[in-house]
């Protein structure tokens, strides 16, 4: 089975060419791979580390997600090169759990804030627990002195030093154990790089994302590991503004973490193809409202890629509107529906407007029909040539359907209803209207974050 198999979105050239990439690094980086929430990435992410490690590469996989709960970067990265090391390595990763426990011992800054606003004895005790050597670095904290105030010299000593001792880890065990593990990750390996993929970090807490941030530069940036972090760098540009505050003009907050900032965005040939792929898989199924090509499940298919081709929607939300469009087929199987109009109706939903011009015969509203309905044999030439011109240039494959289609009882005086009339006064009442109840109830059906 190829890597690529399932890539409606022709992510395979970008993989190869984000894969030269990494081959061409030999020093720690963080890379950003950037796109929109529904625009691929976590798909991305999971064939393109199938073919790194086909490349030879050390791949390790994080959802910073599912890790959200640790609430420590550090320790969440460590336990993910634990799941890679056997068991010959495990002296290297015993030892690097003991530093890992130390850190995590250690105030972290935030605790170290809420002690000295609030002087929690609970964890004061904690902190006991740790040799509070004295070390180098007190700069780093004069601003904590300043906070503590008076009569709090005591703990803030105490404080000080605790966080004197977290620097000392920080700067010096952390780095030594995690190049000894990378040293074990990358034996017999023909090169000595970790390539570690990150996703799902702007889903995180936003302390939590800020604090990998940090992490990935203080911690990790020293070492020969290469970060790609998979993003919406739009959404964490705005959480990093809301809790650091607007940054000078030009300026962006995840410059100051990432050394190479990429994009992942795929062609509007490649989104069109997408969702014309997508939708002849989903819509083969239910009863068409007649034999005609126009209401094939191919010309559904290629009316929805048209209408993706001219919007901005993410490859998630047009999933989201094809899956409607399939539940309501599915769920009136014996009802003759067009799946084009279907289509139609549930873009337009989602996009507020959708070009006529894309489905002429969705034109044929019931207020349309409306109008039309009272041009008979005795008007005028002129509003006779209006219906007839309407039904040329909206509704012709709308003509010559099944005569149950129409739901028109028979004709006065034993005549046949001309085709022009089944189509406004049978069809056209209740074309959009049956199709616009279906897509409301089957809508209905479909779980959303709001339930």
């Amino acid at each position: 089975m190829s890597i690529w198999q399932d890539d409606l979105l022709n992510f395979e050239e970008t993989g190869a060419s984000f894969t030269n990439l990494i081959s061409t690094i030999d020093a720690g980086k963080v890379i950003s791979i950037e796109a929109g929430f529904g625009h691929g990435k976590t798909f991305f992410r999971k064939a393109w580390a199938k073919q790194l490690r086909v490349k030879k590469e050390v791949v390790i996989e994080l959802d910073a997600q599912l890790s959200d709960h640790s609430g420590d970067p550090v320790i969440t990265f460590m336990g993910a090169l634990a799941e890679r090391l056997n068991t010959k390595e495990k002296p290297n990763l015993e030892k690097a759990i003991a530093v890992v426990a130390k850190y995590g011992r250690i105030a972290s800054r935030g605790a170290v804030e809420f002690a000295l606003r609030s002087g929690a004895a609970a964890l004061l005790k904690e902190f006991e627990k740790t040799a509070l050597d004295q070390v180098e670095g007190a700069s780093v904290l004069e601003e904590l002195v300043k906070e503590a105030g008076d009569g709090m010299s005591k703990l803030a000593g105490q404080l000080i030093s605790t966080q004197l001792a977290t620097e000392q880890v920080r700067k010096t065990e952390l780095p030594q154990q995690l190049e000894v593990l990378r040293k074990a990750l990358t034996e017999g390996k023909p090169h000595d790089r970790v390539v570690v993929l990150i996703d799902e970090l702007d889903r995180c807490h936003p302390e939590y994302a800020i604090a990998m941030l940090e992490a990935l530069k203080m911690v990790f940036g020293h070492s020969n590991f290469v970060f790609c972090l998979f993003v919406n760098a739009e959404y964490l540009e705005n959480l990093a503004a809301h809790r650091f505050g607007q940054s000078a003009a030009g300026e962006r907050y995840l410059d100051k973490f990432v050394d190479l900032r990429l994009a992942l965005s795929a062609t509007p040939k490649a989104r069109k193809a997408a969702t014309k792929a997508l939708a002849l898989e989903q819509l083969d199924v239910g009863t068409p409202l007649g034999d005609k090509p126009e209401f094939s499940a191919e010309a559904a298919a290629e009316l929805a890629s048209e209408i993706v081709s001219e919007s901005n929607l993410t490859f998630r939300q047009v999933k989201r509107v094809l899956d409607r469009v399939e539940l309501a087929l599915r769920c009136y199987p014996s009802l003759p529906l067009d799946r084009s109009l279907l289509v139609f109706l549930a873009f337009r939903d989602v996009l507020d407007e959708v070009s006529s011009g894309l489905l002429p015969r969705s034109r044929l509203t019931t207020e349309k029909a409306e109008e039309l309905k009272e041009i008979d044999n005795y008007s005028s030439h002129h509003e006779q040539s209006k219906r007839d011109n309407f039904i040329r240039e909206s509704c012709l494959e709308l003509l010559d359907l099944d005569p149950d289609i129409y739901q028109m009882g028979p004709p006065p005086w034993g005549q046949t209803w001309l085709p022009w009339a089944q189509v406004i006064s049978g069809l056209g009442p209740i074309y959009i209207p049956r199709h616009e109840k279906v897509l409301k109830a089957t809508h209905a059906l479909i779980a959303t974050e709001a339930k």
